[in-house]
């Protein structure tokens, strides 16, 4: 695969190409239309990697879940002990409870805390993929008023003039 950089919309767009007899150069052609597939290429593996990321960071917050609930679920089993448990034993379990819910508060913070964090991540590649749509929508929006301009000059343009003006000179 060609490590050549992306062609750009405007480098697509402003693309001439010679001149033969019949036509356009078919070799010309055939190079320019494998630039654009290449470039098309490399927007789609950018485009799947970025995808393949979203996935495994779901995959990450859904674990994170996981675990959360298996946590909630030791602590009722803890407290559940504790209240069967007399005398000695009462305070005992009452003691292994505390611990287990500070280490299950703690366990339950990480998982939040990471949770928030891949939120977050989700959220900041939501952003780029805006910022890149708009940047994008932009480049285009500001072709077409290339284009436009540039049809309006050619419409002005006078073939008759032109003519005069190669004679004059």
């Amino acid at each position: 695969m060609s490590t050549r950089k992306p062609l750009s919309p405007i480098e697509i767009q402003s693309t001439e190409f010679r001149k033969v007899f019949r036509g356009l150069d078919p070799e010309e052609v055939r190079l320019f239309l494998q630039a654009v597939a290449e470039s098309h290429q490399a927007l789609i593996l950018e485009k799947n990697a970025l995808a393949q990321t979203a996935e495994h960071l779901q995959a990450a917050l859904d674990e994170f879940r996981r675990r959360e609930n298996v946590l909630k679920d030791a602590l009722y089993t803890a407290q559940r002990t504790a209240d069967e448990v007399k005398g000695q034993a009462m305070r005992e379990a009452q003691s292994m409870v505390q611990e287990a819910q500070v280490r299950g508060e703690a366990y339950v913070q990480q998982a939040q805390l990471r949770a928030h964090q891949v939120e977050r991540t989700i959220l900041d590649l939501k952003i780029e993929r805006e910022n890149a749509l708009s940047s994008l929508k932009d480049v285009v929006q500001r072709t077409q008023n290339v284009l436009a301009v540039l049809g309006q000059k050619e419409g002005e343009e006078n073939v008759t003039t032109f003519y005069k003006e190669r004679d004059n000179a």
